[in-house]
C-alpha cells in the first residue's frame, strides 16, 4: 500500500511537459540551444586556459584572445538573428 501511495504522490507532484512546457516551446528563440552550448564551451575553455599557467611562449594568451574574438562573433550573430527574425518568420 505504501508503494501505491508513493506512486500516486509522484504522479500528482511531478509536472509533465504538457503542463509546464520548456521555454523553447513557449516562445520562438532567436538562438538555438547549440549556440548556447558553444558559448558555454568557449567560456569553459577560456577558464581552463587561464588556469594553465604562463609558460607557453605567448600561445596560451593568443588562444585566449581567439576565444574572446569567437565569443564576440557569437554575440554579433545573435544580434543579427534578432534583427532578422521578422525575415525568417515571413518565410
Amino acid at each position: 500500500m505504501k508503494i501505491a501511495a508513493l506512486l500516486l504522490a509522484l504522479m500528482i507532484l511531478v509536472p509533465t511537459a504538457s503542463v509546464f512546457p520548456e521555454p523553447a516551446q513557449r516562445e520562438q528563440r532567436d538562438v538555438p540551444r547549440e549556440m548556447d552550448e558553444a558559448r558555454d564551451k568557449l567560456r569553459d575553455a577560456r577558464h581552463d586556459l587561464e588556469d594553465a599557467g604562463t609558460e607557453w611562449g605567448g600561445h596560451r594568451a593568443r588562444a585566449i584572445e581567439h576565444i574572446d574574438r569567437a565569443l564576440r562573433e557569437l554575440e554579433e550573430a545573435e544580434h543579427w538573428a534578432r534583427e532578422h527574425r521578422e525575415d525568417r518568420e515571413r518565410r
